[in-house]
């Protein structure tokens, strides 16, 4: 136990230390974020500016943030989803987004509607979930990485639900591709 108390005590002692560089850092990540999804200049989001906190979070002064501030992890799933969407040319996670606030209701709405949708408390929360994301769909990269990062062990019924769910909204290509996802889970 007393290991334990003493990586506790180094952990907090850490934090005090790089708290002034990792609220900074935090602070920087957020201001990136709100400017590419609003870009002043009128071209709407700013892509390239937004996928380039990747590096900044990964390798650079977000490192911090990262390891101190759990919205740090949805915020870099978010952009690797968002880079995966671009590359394959879908519809963008951050579409109809122009703050990081926005881009975070959106996610978590998501998530929420995606665990309501595993859990199955009942047909009125399974409903209102189906409901959501049939107003809001999003990409087979945006399903695949948030059941598997922030779900709690989802299984082939659950993925089975949202193909079904999102037939009508993916491509054949893209329903392939997800079918392809979760035979590797």
């Amino acid at each position: 136990m007393n290991k334990l108390n003493a990586e506790a005590e180094e952990y907090f002692e850490e934090l005090r230390r790089n708290r002034k560089a990792t609220e900074a850092a935090s602070l920087f990540i957020s201001n990136i974020l709100d400017q590419a999804l609003n870009d002043d200049e009128g071209n709407g989001q700013n892509i390239p500016l937004l996928l380039s906190l990747i590096t900044y979070i990964e390798f650079e002064d977000g490192e911090m943030p990262y390891k101190y501030i759990g919205e740090t992890h949805r915020i870099l799933r978010i952009l690797y989803i968002i880079r995966m969407e671009q590359k394959y040319q879908m519809s963008l996670f951050c579409t109809g987004c122009g703050s990081g606030a926005a881009l975070m209701e959106k996610y978590m709405l998501t998530l929420f509607a995606l665990r309501r949708l595993l859990f199955h408390l009942s047909d009125a929360s399974v409903e209102d979930a189906v409901f959501y994301l049939k107003q809001n769909p999003v990409s087979v990269f945006a399903v695949y990485m948030m059941a598997q990062d922030d779900l709690i062990r989802p299984d082939q019924t659950f993925y089975q639900e949202i193909a079904r769910l999102y037939s009508t909204y993916w491509s054949d290509s893209e329903q392939e591709l997800f079918h392809s996802l979760i035979q590797t889970s």
